[in-house]
């Protein structure tokens, strides 16, 4: 029997979807011995409110590499609707991601590759500063390479988009083939480039005296390491827990600052856009109902 299409109508259905997808994450990594911690707006929704902040259109994980190997694993021993986009094994079926460094949890049965989680490594980066210093900015050059070396990503061209954008989409589109096979030719050195950086540079023992997270984003830097100082807790999210790290607070201040305090309502709106969230039909099979039950607090997990 077909699945019945769903498409949220609200931007509270929207985040069920993505509740329903962080609660099969934390159910794989428990069953699987995963330690992972939530972080950036996941991590400050689950302090301050619980749950998943009401404007946030996205969840952020992140594990060590050690950890994210087990979690290959887990995503190969398991056949179901999500799959685990990790670099350079971005591709699934006929549908493109982006190749970016860190990983992505997809929903194969969902229409909008938006409806994700993102999966980050914490990065240790040894006891010499400026060497950790160098070891960044390298991250950051690799990184940019990253979308035309591995992934060149075709954007739609939507007539609510500005105009400017979407003639630029249209020339990508004319000149895609091109793209194509320059992305085909270059990929090859650079998933080489990268692999031999990862085990060079980041690496390093947990006990490192400085670490980073995912620094291309350009909030996270070269910090001393005190991130999994006092280990993992569990925190309450929605109808369920998540883990994080203990220090979470650390962690937030240098992130956010007074992270407390709500931001101004006029910050308090999604990004992406609620319009381009909402742009998402998504097929419903036994697995998904069963999330969502779960994550609505019908069903006990």
């Amino acid at each position: 029997m077909k699945d019945e299409t769903f498409k949220p109508k609200t931007f509270s259905e929207y985040q069920d979807l993505l509740l329903a997808m962080m609660y099969f994450i934390d159910d794989m990594c428990r069953r699987s011995g995963i330690k992972y911690t939530v972080i950036d707006g996941t991590l400050l929704g689950a302090v301050r409110d619980k749950n998943i902040i009401p404007w946030d259109g996205d969840i952020d994980i992140a594990m060590t590499h050690k950890e994210l190997e087990k979690l290959k694993v887990a995503f190969d021993e398991y056949d179901g609707r999500y799959f685990l986009s990790y670099f350079p094994n971005h591709f699934y079926k006929k549908k493109k991601h982006y190749g970016l460094i860190h990983a992505r949890v997809v929903d194969k049965k969902a229409s909008n590759p938006l409806l994700c989680i993102d999966v980050f490594t914490i990065d240790f980066l040894g006891n010499d500063y400026e060497q950790a210093l160098e070891t960044v900015e390298e991250y950051k050059r690799l990184e940019s390479k990253s979308v035309s070396s591995v992934s060149f990503h075709l954007p739609p061209v939507k007539k609510e988009k500005p105009f400017r954008e979407n003639f630029r989409n249209v020339l990508l589109g004319a000149f895609y083939p091109v793209f194509w096979t320059v992305s085909k030719i270059l990929t090859p050195g650079y998933v080489k480039k990268f692999t031999k950086f990862t085990k060079e540079k980041l690496l390093f023992d947990e006990d490192s005296k400085y670490y980073t997270i995912e620094p291309y984003l350009g909030r996270f830097g070269v910090e001393e390491n005190d991130i999994l100082a006092d280990g993992y807790i569990d925190l309450p999210f929605s109808t369920f827990k998540v883990m994080a790290v203990a220090n979470y607070e650390t962690y937030l201040i240098k992130t956010y600052g007074d992270y407390m305090r709500l931001p101004p309502p006029e910050k308090r709106v999604p990004y992406p856009s609620e319009k381009e969230l909402l742009d998402c039909d998504v097929a419903l099979d036994d697995e998904l109902e069963n999330l969502l039950a779960i994550v609505k607090g019908e069903k006990n997990d």
